[in-house]
């Protein structure tokens, strides 16, 4: 049976002494003592280092090992079965985080967003419209999405845009001054038109439509953009996100 010192200890567990001194005072390992007071470890306590420098290898805290470390085989899986669930969720974001972080690279790389030309086609308020959706949704992907796809445009693609934009603003008009009813085949056909515009920037769900088309409502900047008819534009998203399951009354991002 080996007698360690804290140094070999140490080095067999690849922590440092002040790792081992600290799981002494926590109560997780408790090395005997010589009678000149040095600290020697058995194979029982580096077995048991092991398994502490183990844990704390996958990010267990040493307080949750000090509960762990003793408890029965089924408490010790529930507890690990948590701490991986959480581990997972961190593993998403960072994803997630990732991917946008990734986005705006490949944007620095490749252009940057030609302001003249948009202000050009889309107006000359549409830089303090950039600044603002900034403020409200820059840390979001779908804001690094529209970022993205805006350095790839030129003059031509924000023209062709704007054209795209006036012909759905008639045709809307048209809709409402016909008569054409929310739900109608007819109407169904410009909720997917409207959708497919805002998904040239971003991933677009019947509910995200909802909050847009609400905004557009509540925002009198856009009335414009939908010559006068951003009501009947509401109320025909409204109509689809309803038949589609959205809660309509709490529409969620």
């Amino acid at each position: 049976m080996g007698d360690y010192t804290i140094g070999e200890a140490a080095a067999m567990l690849g922590v440092t002494t002040k790792a081992l001194r600290h799981w002494e005072t926590l109560g997780l390992l408790e090395p005997r003592r010589t009678s000149a007071g040095y600290r020697t470890y058995g194979d029982a306590d580096i077995e048991r280092g092991a398994a502490i420098a183990l844990y704390r290898g996958v990010g267990v805290p040493l307080d949750t090992i000090a509960r762990l470390i003793d408890a029965p085989s089924h408490t010790l899986r529930t507890a690990l079965a948590r701490h991986r669930a959480e581990l997972a969720a961190q593993l998403h974001a960072v994803a997630e985080q990732l991917d946008v972080v990734d986005a705006l690279i490949e944007q620095t790389e490749k252009g940057h967003i030609d302001m003249d030309a948009m202000k050009k086609y889309l107006g000359d308020e549409m830089p303090e419209y950039q600044a603002e959706a900034e403020e409200r949704w820059g840390d979001t992907a779908e804001w690094a999405q529209s970022q993205e796809k805006l350095a790839h445009m030129g003059e031509d693609d924000f023209a062709q845009l704007q054209r795209e934009q006036d012909a759905f603003a008639d045709d809307l008009v048209a809709a409402r001054d016909a008569g054409v009813e929310a739900g109608s085949d007819e109407a169904e056909a410009l909720v997917a038109r409207h959708r497919e515009m805002i998904g040239q920037w971003y991933d677009v769900t019947p509910a995200r439509q909802l909050i847009l088309a609400r905004m557009y409502v509540g925002d009198e900047r856009f009335h414009d953009a939908y010559n006068g008819a951003q009501e009947y534009l509401l109320g025909i998203v409204e109509k689809h996100a309803a038949a589609q399951g959205v809660d309509t009354a709490n529409p969620q991002w």
